[in-house]
């Protein structure tokens, strides 16, 4: 017969052994939910409240065609999904379509103007949302891009055309990172802002 000495560490090899392979199960399961979000990437919901910034005026009646986002359109991106391509850290999903988000700040921001926003006139406003991209810069910063092509057509002539980029960037300052929505209206402020000068100049509003 063994001995008890022989027993007794027969079985704390057991129980070691037991717990090592219940350690590495958890190590093992660990590592594939890591790989998978890692993989699949995290999802992020952004509630952008778009407030008017534009401090141009003008008169007139205007009607401002939907604009079309192309990167849902051809199927890249889900209607209320921002692109994204460098980090890739996380999925960026808006409280509204982006091309219903896009067109209602262009109507707030030619109202503030002064502009009277209406569905009858002959002088409208339309274009195409070529990008709408955010970004995470590493683990401290973040970074939104858009991209527009706007038109501006009078008694069905084109009488403006122009693409305005804007980007912004927010870092973290202490434990304190900016909200994402901040930065994505920031952005549309100011590439809406540009393209209300910028016809204004052109005489095309």
């Amino acid at each position: 017969m063994p001995k008890h000495d022989d027993l007794f560490l027969t079985f704390g090899k057991l129980i070691l052994g037991v717990f090592m392979l219940l350690f590495l199960s958890k190590k093992i399961l660990i590592l594939a939910f890591v790989i998978v979000g890692l993989a699949g990437g995290c999802a992020q919901h952004v509630d952008v409240s778009y407030k008017p910034a534009n401090l141009s005026k003008g008169t007139g009646e205007l009607y401002v065609k939907t604009f079309e986002y192309l990167p849902a359109a051809v199927g890249d991106v889900g209607p209320d999904e921002a692109q994204q391509d460098k980090s890739g850290m996380a999925y960026t999903y808006l409280s509204e379509n982006v091309d219903a988000l896009f067109t209602n700040a262009v109507k707030k921001d030619l109202a503030f103007s002064g502009y009277m926003v209406s569905d009858g006139s002959p002088h409208s406003v339309s274009g195409e949302i070529r990008r709408f991209s955010f970004d995470w810069v590493g683990m401290t910063g973040m970074r939104f891009e858009i991209a527009v092509s706007f038109v501006v057509t009078k008694n069905g002539k084109v009488v403006y055309s122009n693409v305005v980029e804007s980007t912004q960037e927010a870092r973290k300052e202490g434990s304190k990172l900016e909200d994402p929505s901040k930065l994505i209206g920031l952005a549309m402020a100011d590439c809406i802002g540009r393209f209300i000068r910028d016809a204004q100049k052109k005489g095309a509003l």
